[in-house]
């Protein structure tokens, strides 16, 4: 409650806004239902782990600068190149790969190369081209990334394990990201002149940097699960454990501690300064959602969750279109998860849970490349000089196919029973 006061005239607007409809519904919702107030402070404390998660990400990101990694796999981006498309494909690959590490901060990261770089002569395309490949290639990291919350939220959610899912979700986003490069075939047309970008770099670094991030990714996500099994945590809370001592870890096995501890506590101290709104919208929403349990509201909410759990097709099709559209009325994905979350929990017992994760986790974050009103597409707009909105466009027919992938996978994986 206090850190709700502290930090909601620092807040913007709209997160002031949708924090207070919560707040006063959940209050409503009290006096309606003669709820006891007693427990209103723990009621703002549902969603705590999402924001401790927020403040441990930056040292992971830290370690990515500190170690280089970043430079060396942005040279991808510098190799020669003859046409716009094999631009696309570099482009959204280091999105790709360095999207999980550094999360939102890949997005003005590759911008800036692709903007810098003599490549972007063809103006009447550049914004859709930028656009597409950096928030696509992003997204497609975050779905099976153990950092991402919508991922974690899921999995506690459906209590499937991570490595069950792991395969499937590894899997479909790089057949979606070989679709979309694919896709992107059609910038061929568009021609480079080779003066001024043939820049020389050895391909074995750059291949060796990046085999690297994986081995550590997998070492994490390896300390993630021996943390959760043997203290019998959550998911999130166990990533949240897991992230400072391991990316203390990273640092001692490159040799640069020390300055790592002085560059990630700068960034965190900045990044901690910054997290009003999500410490608005966050506790406001856990206030909510434990006041929904406390009420006979939640059940009128599940029912039709239920009786969609009879026909998977319907129910999966219907989250698919709740998180687009919520996402187009400035509902943040986090939050809709979480409704539908409690929606969802009965019905879930009567579903493939590998199923139900997969297409919770593709519709949440199909958002990334196409809810308007999310960080990262008001990011992009932002660097882009664009309409939010007109940016969200450039990516709803693609945020629509990938989804669309995520619910054909499940339905496929729910006939193999």
């Amino acid at each position: 409650m206090i850190s709700v006061a502290l930090s909601f005239s620092k807040s913007t607007l709209l997160f002031k806004r949708t924090s207070l409809i919560f707040i006063i519904t959940g209050l409503g919702l009290m006096i309606f239902y003669k709820i006891s107030f007693v427990n209103v402070p723990i009621y703002f404390n549902r969603m705590a782990i999402m924001i401790s998660l927020f403040v441990v990400l930056p040292f992971m990101n830290s370690i990515i600068r500190v170690g280089n990694y970043d430079r060396n796999v942005n040279k991808l981006l510098k190799l020669k190149t003859s046409d716009l498309s094999q631009v696309y494909c570099r482009g959204s690959l280091t999105s790709y790969i360095i999207g999980m590490f550094l999360n939102i901060g890949v997005i003005p990261f590759v911008h800036q190369v692709i903007e810098r770089s003599p490549l972007m002569e063809a103006s009447n395309i550049k914004k859709r081209y930028i656009a597409s490949m950096i928030l696509r290639g992003y997204t497609l990291c975050l779905i099976w990334s153990p950092m991402e919350i919508l991922v974690g939220l899921t999995i506690d959610l459906t209590q499937v394990s991570y490595y069950t899912i792991l395969p499937y979700l590894f899997c479909l986003s790089i057949l979606v990201l070989a679709l979309d490069w694919l896709l992107a075939k059609q910038y061929r047309k568009f021609k480079l002149n080779s003066s001024g970008q043939s820049v020389q770099f050895n391909k074995r670094v750059i291949l060796k940097n990046i085999l690297f991030l994986f081995v550590h990714l997998f070492l994490f996500i390896a300390a993630v699960t021996a943390l959760k099994k043997f203290l019998h945590l959550n998911f999130l809370t166990s990533v949240t454990i897991t992230i400072l001592p391991y990316a203390i870890f990273w640092a001692l096995t490159i040799k640069k501690l020390k300055s790592y501890l002085n560059y990630s506590v700068m960034v965190w101290k900045r990044k901690t300064a910054s997290l009003q709104n999500y410490m608005v919208l966050f506790l406001g929403l856990g206030f909510f959602i434990s006041v929904l349990e406390e009420s006979h509201l939640l059940k009128f909410l599940q029912h039709p969750f239920v009786q969609l759990s009879k026909m998977p097709i319907f129910l999966f099709l219907l989250i698919q279109v709740l998180f687009l559209l919520l996402a187009m009325g400035g509902f943040h994905p986090l939050v809709t998860m979480a409704i539908i979350g409690e929606a969802i929990r009965p019905a879930a017992a009567a579903l493939n849970p590998v199923a139900l994760s997969i297409v919770l986790i593709t519709s949440s974050l199909s958002t990334v490349m196409s809810g308007p009103y999310n960080i990262t597409v008001s990011l992009m707009s932002m660097l882009l000089n664009d309409n939010p909105y007109r940016v969200s466009l450039y990516n709803i027919k693609f945020a629509l196919i990938f989804s669309s992938a995520g619910t054909v996978l499940a339905l496929f994986l729910i006939w193999l029973q």
